[in-house]
């Protein structure tokens, strides 16, 4: 509780809200509902637009999320791989002090998906790396059920294991844009940990810590500062003209997308490791089994296109200039909250959510039926995936009509 007291204090002092503002977590298999580890990542980024993408040329064939206008598909932002080595980051301003070293994170999120199958040994090839140019929090989880950080700067890196009860006595661990070993007044992203931390100890307490709670915090409508909850502000209809100042929150204007990844026990297929995924906005976007195969297996509203488009990334893209139609500079600040939530229940949240319940539905009996058998079925799942891309269509186009949108 002292800590959480001085990250109020410092975040009092270093709110900077324009900043690149990924909110990450890990927990423990210990902990969870099913006995499997957890990772979250809410992906900030000025490039705001993603899309999957799968390797198999190195020792491990892998999935992972990139911007969309990479064309190398190795700017990782997070991703898994066959032998269920998952990865993600979020950048850390205490630890952040340019070197000569040109490694970047995405290029050492590749390398880890290709390379290695532990956390052991992500930690070996981050050990020969020395150094890093831009500060940064990897969270690795492996399918013997371990799961870790690596804060990485120029001086080197340090490990925070989620069973280790001295580092997690719940067996979680947060981290925004801060790292714990580096200097807490240069650290950002104070009020979003708080929160995060918050929704995690309250799961803990409820003994329900399921990768559902990790999308509810992605989507998290409470400020970690100042406890206000858009919900409790909501606007009687789509219509009305309340304007919200959404500044901060777990989700913002430059969450470009969400990853919840549920790994497995010890001893399960490594290839069921589950990456719950929102490809672009959480607040504009369902959420999407994905299980590592070539990306031509995978769902086409999570991938280019033969335009080299997304199907969800531009749904969400055009939800989020409704949501967000200011255009002046601060604009990003502020959203008009009746076109996100409202009492009529008609905002683009409100919407997508018996969509998504749909989708999870028939993705989770998938999985269930994955598990009993060990591996997945991999014609159950081309059938899952074809269903998904004709009904995610069909139902965004009857979403985006009804707020007289469409896509371009």
């Amino acid at each position: 509780m002292k800590k959480t007291g001085l990250i109020f204090l410092i975040a009092l002092l270093g709110l900077m809200p324009r900043a690149t503002a990924c909110t990450t977590a890990i927990v423990s298999g210990k902990y969870t509902v099913d006995g499997r580890p957890l990772m979250l990542k809410n992906r900030d980024s000025s490039r705001i637009k993603n899309v999957y993408v799968s390797g198999d040329t190195a020792r491990y064939a892998w999935i992972a999320v990139v911007p969309i206008e990479d064309k190398t598909d190795r700017g990782v932002m997070y991703g898994q791989n066959e032998v269920g080595l998952a990865v993600m980051n979020s950048t850390s301003y205490n630890m952040e002090q340019k070197t000569d070293n040109p490694l970047r994170r995405g290029n050492i999120m590749c390398w880890a998906l290709e390379r290695c199958a532990t956390v052991d040994e992500f930690e070996a090839m981050i050990a020969e790396m020395k150094y890093f140019s831009y500060g940064s929090n990897y969270g690795v989880m492996d399918a013997q059920g371990h799961v870790a950080y690596f804060e990485c700067g120029h001086l080197g890196y340090k490990k925070y294991d989620a069973d280790d009860p001295t580092v997690a006595p719940h067996g979680y661990i947060v981290r925004s844009n801060f790292s714990m070993s580096g200097e807490m007044a240069e650290g950002k992203g104070f009020s979003r940990y708080n929160k995060a931390v918050e929704v995690l100890e309250n799961a803990y307490q409820q003994k329900n810590i399921s990768w559902r709670t990790l999308l509810k915090m992605a989507r998290c409508m409470e400020h970690g500062m100042t406890k206000v909850n858009l919900y409790d502000q909501m606007p009687a209809n789509e219509q009305a003209e309340d304007i919200a100042y959404f500044c901060d929150f777990i989700p913002r204007y430059t969450t470009a997308s969400a990853y919840m990844v549920q790994g497995v026990r010890p001893g399960e297929n490594p290839l069921l490791t589950t990456g719950w995924t929102c490809i672009s906005s959480p607040l504009a976007t369902v959420t999407v089994p994905i299980w590592t195969a070539k990306a031509t297996e995978l769902p086409l509203c999570v991938r280019r296109n033969d335009e080299g488009r997304c199907l969800l990334v531009d749904w969400a893209t055009i939800f989020k200039s409704y949501i967000w139609p200011l255009e002046y500079s601060d604009g990003q600040n502020y959203i008009r909250l009746g076109r996100l939530i409202n009492q009529a229940g008609t905002g683009i949240m409100q919407q997508i959510q018996p969509v998504e319940d749909e989708i999870v539905k028939r993705g989770e009996k998938l999985q269930q039926q994955f598990f009993k058998k060990g591996k997945v079925d991999s014609g159950k799942l081309k059938e899952y995936y074809d269903w998904l891309d004709r009904y995610v269509a069909a139902e965004y186009e009857k979403i985006g009509r009804s707020h007289g949108l469409a896509l371009k």
